[in-house]
């Protein structure tokens, strides 16, 4: 439905520069990037979600003898969006610590 292309999925930064061998620019650059990323997915995306689910909650009509079917299929969808979102966010903050910890390394070399 054209409600569901309201909340534009965030694109994660791809890569990172490697912690090993990484400029401290280079590094503040990705650390921005994923700051970035986060804000987008945790400022706007998420709370699109929730807007989303409660409008479509709310279009619902109680009397609908499928009401508690399609609640649960548009509080299902949202869970799954949500989680999907925060799961990547993870992923990306893991990735990025990685590369934080080898660049730390590296300069204590």
């Amino acid at each position: 439905t054209a409600a569901n292309a309201a909340c534009v999925y965030p694109q994660a930064p791809q890569q990172f520069p490697n912690g090993a061998t990484a400029t401290k620019e280079q590094m503040l650059a990705a650390q921005a990037s994923v700051k970035e990323y986060q804000k987008a997915v945790e400022g706007v995306y998420l709370p699109c979600l929730d807007k989303e689910k409660n409008d479509a909650t709310a279009a619902l009509d109680p009397s609908d003898p499928e009401y508690a079917q399609k609640k649960a299929a548009l509080d299902e969808v949202h869970a799954k969006k949500n989680n999907a979102a925060i799961d990547e966010l993870q992923a990306v903050a893991t990735r990025f610590n990685e590369e934080i910890k080898a660049y730390s390394a590296a300069q204590k070399k």
